[in-house]
């Protein structure tokens, strides 16, 4: 009788364990804090775009081009070390007067190499962008049901991240002016992104639609 009881106690503390592990489709804050990081640990975390395609460049000192704010990315870009600054000339494009015009070339420094990460720049061109280093997931703080969409299930989840290892260069004041987004190297910053339910769990819409499966 004594086994017999032992037993069931047993079997039953199995049972338990068993379903506290619950399963990577279901959806909950666990899962998607995973599948997000997951995103994350495959990315470069927070990129820039370069002010230009290639390197060296030049940028007119009067550029008319200050909608784009080049000429103000390229100044802090080099104020913190990841680009270096001279003097120098561009042709005029006035038919009328080829006078040279005063400019600034800019060329990639040995700091700013490390941090180069080609076509992560995030435009339609592939332009190479200077990245952060890895994002890290600090808390999903909400998601709406999963529902289908297109032949998935899919949910949105608002969720906060930081970057531990931030260079320096990325919490400059006149860096995060120019490039918002750099904020989130200095304090944790909100964001939200789709998961999709796939066979394997829950995953980033990007990692979906590049068709990776890991």
């Amino acid at each position: 009788m004594k086994k017999i009881f032992s037993y069931s106690i047993t079997a039953g503390w199995v049972l338990i364990a068993l379903a506290g592990c619950g399963s990577k489709q279901d959806a909950n804050k666990s899962n998607f804090k995973a599948a997000i990081q997951d995103y994350f640990d495959k990315t470069s975390g927070v990129c820039v775009m370069a002010p230009a395609k290639a390197f060296p460049f030049k940028i007119e000192k009067k550029d008319g081009l200050r909608f784009l704010k080049n000429p103000d990315k390229a100044a802090a870009l080099a104020k913190v070390g990841l680009l270096s600054e001279t003097d120098a000339e561009m042709p005029s494009q006035n038919p009328l007067d080829k006078t040279p015009l005063p400019a600034t070339e800019y060329a990639l420094t040995e700091m700013g190499k490390k941090y180069l990460v080609p076509g992560a720049g995030g435009n339609i061109g592939g332009w190479d962008g200077f990245c952060t280093g890895k994002a890290k997931v600090a808390e999903v703080e909400s998601f709406t049901q999963p529902a289908d969409m297109f032949g998935s299930k899919v949910s949105q989840v608002n969720f906060t991240y930081e970057i531990p290892d931030a260079p320096d260069w990325a919490k400059a004041p006149e860096m995060r002016t120019v490039y918002p987004q750099l904020n989130a190297a200095a304090e944790k910053a909100r964001d939200k992104t789709v998961l999709i339910a796939t066979s394997e769990g829950w995953m980033h819409e990007r990692l979906f639609k590049n068709g990776s499966r890991n």
